[in-house]
């Protein structure tokens, strides 16, 4: 649009990417869905997923090929209004820059939140999370604990599983998705019946924006299905969410069966969804093939867990928490959020004029989560800040 501009990176270009995902760790959506701004995959294999290495190769040639004005290893300390309707930047190394609008494009998604009792824990029990762990190899030898069973959780215990070590999975509410239905990959029935599109205002429950992201996992060939039921038949040992720790011993809650119904049922919605939109719309399709990860527990209630671990007993050493993630925004001190210190926004746009956030979760549509809804949520702030712009100088 014409508009002068600069990108300001705490790290390298993709450093979330870089410093907070584990060595096997794979994109979930595949390649052809994976684009950005102004792009197609043109690879050779679009039906694949990305690793993280290839990921960050294609961010960086991006801002090359784009020729995009990105300041590396230049954290921001501070946002400041200005008294005259613009904003200061100040970067850690005390620069100042001046500004009539700020974009906050950081996400929400780079500081990971761990149960604070976690800090109960035995001193000697080695504590990891999703951003800190890289391979089974770092960890001390023994049985593993992971807290979470969303995307993160499912495919960190399965990375786990896979190098031959005992895990423990404390399990959570948490819905899941079949990595392909009717001979295609979900994203694409999603995408074209319009799941991706859905706004927060078009859900039943507006709760549903809070939900962890749902297990699947893009590693393999076409990446694969991931359940509670396919993690148990690999001899991982199920459990209750978790509830809290002291010293050695650890409390779950009784809802390993209620979890298990849960994320059958949220699966079961998506087979209805995709059934319907083919038999709608006379789009072809194939059968479905036979998945077993994605079967439904005829009767849940035969997965009960222990409602406590001794972990000593069990030789369990190593805790990851996959709990999530939250952001650390205290540097922008301008009143743009809540008292939880989460954006307040209307579609990307702050209560404070020349201020907008963009790739927050749920911010205009449900697509907005993933890297191919960046596009539409940055050119619909963008043309607002034209408009700012042109009132300002009365063009």
């Amino acid at each position: 649009m014409g508009l002068e501009h600069v990108v300001l990176e705490r790290g390298e270009v993709g450093e979330t990417w870089r410093t907070q995902r584990w060595d096997s760790f794979t994109l979930n959506t595949p390649n052809w869905a994976t684009v950005l701004p102004g792009t197609l995959h043109d690879g050779d294999a679009p039906d694949a997923f990305a690793t993280t290495a290839e990921w960050i190769e294609d961010l960086g040639r991006y801002a090359r090929e784009q020729t995009l004005p990105v300041r590396t290893r230049t954290p921001v300390t501070a946002v400041d209004a200005d008294g005259s309707g613009g904003f200061s930047v100040t970067t850690a190394e005390g620069e100042t820059l001046r500004t009539r609008n700020v974009v906050v494009a950081s996400g929400v998604q780079n500081a990971p939140k761990v149960p604070r009792s976690a800090a109960d824990l035995e001193p000697m029990i080695e504590r990891l999370t999703t951003a800190t762990y890289r391979r089974p190899s770092q960890l001390a030898p023994g049985a593993i604990l992971v807290v979470g069973g969303a995307q993160s959780g499912c495919q960190i215990a399965e990375d786990l599983v896979d190098a031959g070590r005992e895990v423990y999975l404390a399990a959570g509410k948490v819905g899941r998705l079949p990595r392909r239905l009717r001979g295609r990959d979900v994203v694409a029935w999603l995408t074209e019946a319009g799941w991706f599109q859905q706004r927060p205002q078009d859900l039943p429950d507006p709760a549903m924006v809070r939900w962890a992201q749902p297990q699947v996992s893009g590693t393999g060939p076409v990446g694969h299905t991931v359940s509670y039921q396919s993690l148990a038949e690999r001899g991982v040992n199920l459990l209750g969410h978790f509830e809290g720790a002291s010293g050695t011993r650890v409390r779950f809650a009784d809802d390993l069966a209620a979890h298990i119904a849960f994320a059958d049922e949220i699966s079961a919605r998506i087979h209805r969804m995709v059934d319907e939109h083919i038999a709608r719309t006379g789009v072809s399709a194939a059968p479905n093939e036979p998945d077993p990860a994605d079967a439904p527990v005829a009767d849940p209630s035969r997965y009960v867990g222990p409602a406590e671990l001794d972990l000593a007993e069990r030789g369990i050493r190593s805790v990851i928490f996959s709990t999530g993630f939250g952001g650390d925004l205290s540097w922008l001190r301008v009143p743009v959020l809540d008292e939880r210190g989460a954006p307040v926004h209307v579609e990307g746009r702050a209560p404070v004029d020349g201020v907008w956030f963009v790739g927050l979760p749920w911010q205009r549509v449900r697509r907005s989560g993933i890297i191919s809804g960046a596009g539409d949520d940055s050119a619909f702030v963008v043309d607002q800040i034209v408009g700012r712009t042109s009132r300002a100088t009365g063009s």
